[in-house]
């Protein structure tokens, strides 16, 4: 754990504490209220704080995820004009366009929430329109604890990781909380060292006054688009203590290895996985992408020694989203990844099929990345995982 003289902020205490020597501005009153746009019947699942996500598939179809479960919202429109007036309000107070030539589209409304556009001639019937909502308050670690993402041992651990600067990469599928956990492991960064985030579009919550935020452009007319990986090679040239981009999903996932490579050392980002090794396996991929002439054997080396820990998470059915596997990436034995199992979710065969119930459990083994850790002054007594 971290030497009690340059401990950070503990992460379990909602207040946080200016490290020494950093002045830090009180947050100005003033604030500049942005339009929202007119959502019609939407209105009432944006405005209910258990509603996190809004599908309308086509016009008699609107599904919502409430509580972390998928569900009919039991209202439909009447027409498609009522769905296309909905994506017209949508564009014009984004500034946004959507047509034949362009049938899709990614946006950010006022209040933070991500929509998703997909019309004609790519859909049948109608606009398709998703929206995820920007959480009114962002997750604590304490929150995840609450809901069993994890448990305060994994917190602790994680904590010391970032901390100790050690390379993190979360991997899930789509809704299992990823940018939650990756949004809450930035917030264990000390205050002192500078982040930039990179995203496709903004939705960490970032809480570092150290820190960039920058996002992708997409083409248009007159200028070109800019990329996470042009926006990868930018931010070298930013004096980063640590990159953290939102999500590798193209060839900006082998610059992302270069900069954890070259001295970016706890840096993070989020990939589409379904398990460690899928996830190492499509980080190969992204890799390979990219265009750079390196063998596979080479991909690998640069992945083994950039990523130090995969943080695995999982939605089950019941909507809960925990995390089910902690694993350090050891290196390469025959051409092979090898792993190391530091935390599971065992899933408890009292409770047949609810997948859900389980316990969390530290396998015992010690990560060989404690004297690297140790280092950057967080030490962790060896008996703290067994």
């Amino acid at each position: 754990m971290p030497k009690d003289s340059d401990k950070p902020a503990d992460p379990f205490q909602e207040d946080e504490k200016t490290d020494p020597g950093i002045s830090i501005p009180s947050p100005k009153t003033s604030r500049i209220v942005l339009r929202m746009p007119e959502m019609g019947a939407l209105d009432t699942f944006i405005k209910d704080p258990s509603v996190s996500e809004i599908m309308v598939n086509d016009v008699r179809n609107v599904m919502i995820e409430r509580n972390g479960k998928l569900m009919f919202s039991g209202f439909c429109y009447q027409a498609v004009d009522e769905v296309n007036r909905l994506v017209r309000n949508i564009l014009d107070v984004t500034g946004r366009i959507l047509s034949p030539d362009q049938p899709y589209v990614d946006v950010m409304l006022p209040d933070g929430s991500r929509v998703n556009i997909v019309g004609p001639p790519l859909t049948v019937g109608g606009p398709c329109i998703t929206i995820r909502k920007f959480p009114a308050k962002s997750f604590t670690i304490n929150d995840l604890i609450a809901t069993e993402m994890l448990d305060k041992k994994m917190a602790s651990f994680l904590h010391a990781c970032v901390v100790g600067r050690m390379n993190i990469l979360v991997s899930g599928g789509t809704g299992s909380g990823k940018t939650t956990l990756l949004n809450v492991l930035t917030s264990f960064i000390p205050k002192g060292e500078r982040l930039v985030t990179i995203e496709d579009t903004p939705e960490l919550a970032i809480s570092h006054y150290n820190s960039v935020r920058m996002q992708t452009k997409a083409q248009t007319p007159i200028s070109p688009a800019v990329t996470a990986r042009d926006l990868v090679a930018n931010s070298l040239r930013m004096r980063p203590d640590r990159i953290v981009v939102g999500e590798c999903r193209r060839s900006e996932a082998m610059d992302m290895l270069q900069a954890m490579n070259t001295g970016h050392e706890g840096s993070m980002t989020t990939l589409h996985a379904n398990s460690p090794r899928d996830a190492l396996a499509r980080l190969e991929t992204l890799c390979l992408m990219s265009g750079v002439e390196l063998p596979l054997l080479a991909v690998r080396k640069q992945i083994t020694s950039a990523i130090d820990l995969i943080v695995q998470v999982k939605r089950f059915r019941s909507g809960k989203r925990r995390i089910v596997a902690m694993v350090e990436v050891t290196g390469l034995e025959i051409e092979t990844y090898t792993l190391q199992d530091l935390f599971t979710f065992e899933i408890s065969q009292q409770h047949g099929d609810k997948q859900d119930h389980g316990s969390f459990k530290c396998t015992g083994f010690v990560p060989t990345f404690l004297d690297r850790m140790k280092e950057q002054g967080v030490e962790i007594p060896r008996n703290f995982f067994s």
